[in-house]
């Protein structure tokens, strides 16, 4: 008997301090600190500049004057994604990359606008404020979006484009997701909507790459830190779902027609969140040439996954498109 009620005595403990830690992180405890995160995330050649009232967080790196290339990142994740690849492109680029609005640590938008066009409008008046009038643009997922729509609405600055993945349908709705992500992100939406795990956030990692990858500790420090910061996880479900709006009402991947530079597309066989396929892809840049280059082992994330093997690709190419930064006329 007094066993037994030793044991309910411990549960109810455990029970309560469960409670209490869900109410503590619903009242905010889990969000990080920013100015904590900007120590951490923002060393070495990070700084900040404010463009439309939006401190927007920015990386430069290689030799000035040397042709530019642009990164873009894609959705959940922020500049660091481009961490490996970089050291192994500014031997001969200038390097310019951003956390581009809403993610990482760039800072909320006064205009309460997230969406597509918004972060195309954000990246170019920061790229004109710091400077750079032509380069190279290379994008994967929602930052493949963002620079189509750059390049749609403020034409002649990208003089080639490189996507590995590129949503130009909605992302599918229908892929088979790992148990413990869909039941961590249901628990989360009902009980925890403005935080996210660390668990969860290393779960979402590896159900979108090939088995044997093992995201590091610093792959997922960087979302968790960035993502749980006051308002992020709002402000990216805001751009989401404008983002869905597009993808319901409009053919998203007709942006693709716009472009008239040299395109690399990076396929990644082994990534199923792309709905459309390698060649539907190829078929909707009608006025360019595309280099399609297949990666049967390669996932959501290939530069995180094989970053040599991935750079090494894209420099390569860079090198056979370099006229374009001349500004030479390319034909399909």
């Amino acid at each position: 008997m007094k066993l037994g009620r030793v044991i309910l005595g411990t549960v109810g403990v455990l029970a309560l301090a469960c409670a209490g830690g869900v109410v503590a992180l619903r009242l905010g405890a889990g969000a990080t600190d920013r100015a904590e995160l900007e120590k951490k995330w923002a060393d070495g050649p990070s700084h900040f500049v404010e463009v439309d009232g939006v401190r927007m967080h920015v990386r430069e790196e290689g030799p000035k004057g040397a042709p530019a290339i642009v990164l873009l990142h894609g959705s959940i994740v922020n500049l660091h994604e481009w961490d490996d690849v970089v050291p192994l492109l500014t031997d001969k680029y200038r390097v310019v990359r951003f956390d581009w609005s809403p993610y990482g640590l760039t800072g909320p938008d006064p205009s309460g606008v997230y969406s597509t066009p918004r972060s195309a409008e954000l990246m170019d008046k920061l790229l004109t404020k710091l400077g750079y009038d032509k380069f190279a643009v290379v994008a994967t997922s929602n930052g493949a979006n963002v620079a189509l729509e750059y390049n749609r609405a403020y034409p002649g600055h990208a003089t080639a484009m490189a996507f590995s993945m590129l949503p130009l349908e909605r992302p599918s709705q229908t892929r088979k997701v790992d148990w413990r992500l869909k039941w961590l992100l249901n628990f989360h939406n009902a009980v925890l909507p403005n935080w996210r795990s660390h668990t969860f956030w290393r779960l979402m990692l590896e159900d979108t790459t090939p088995p044997g990858f093992d995201p590091t500790e610093r792959m997922v420090d960087q979302i968790y830190d960035m993502d749980n910061l006051p308002g992020a996880l709002d402000r990216q479900a805001q751009y989401i779902q404008a983002n869905v709006k597009l993808f319901k009402t409009s053919d998203v991947g007709s942006v693709a027609e716009s472009v008239k530079v040299p395109v690399l597309l990076q396929w990644c066989n082994y990534d199923d969140v792309i709905s459309q396929g390698a060649q539907a892809s190829v078929k909707r840049f009608t006025n360019t040439r595309v280099k399609l280059i297949m990666y049967p082992d390669l996932g959501h994330f290939p530069m995180w996954e094989k970053p040599q093997k991935f750079t090494r690709d894209l420099k390569a190419w860079l090198q056979t498109v370099e006229p374009a930064a001349a500004g030479e006329p390319q034909t399909p």
